[in-house]
C-alpha cells in the first residue's frame, strides 16, 4: 500500500499551500521542492493520510500534487 505524506508549502508572498507527495517519507520534501518555484519553502507535516484516503487519491507512485479543496 502507498502512502501519501502531507507538505506544507509557504510561497514567498506568505502563501500556505498543502502538496500530497506519494513517496517515501525521507523524499517527500525533496520531491515537493523539486516543483515548486525558487524561493518557496516546504517542510513536512507529521501527520500523513490513512489508507483510505491515499488511495481514493490516485496518485502515482514518486507523483507529487497540489492538494486543493472542491
Amino acid at each position: 500500500m502507498q502512502r501519501v505524506h502531507l507538505v506544507r508549502v509557504i510561497t514567498e508572498s506568505g502563501e500556505r499551500q498543502i502538496w500530497l507527495a506519494a513517496t517515501g517519507r525521507d523524499e517527500a520534501v525533496d520531491r515537493v521542492l523539486d516543483v515548486i518555484p525558487e524561493g518557496w519553502t516546504a517542510s513536512l507535516i507529521q501527520r500523513e493520510l490513512d489508507a483510505a484516503d491515499a488511495v481514493a487519491l490516485n496518485l502515482r507512485p514518486g507523483e507529487v500534487r497540489r492538494h486543493r479543496l472542491s
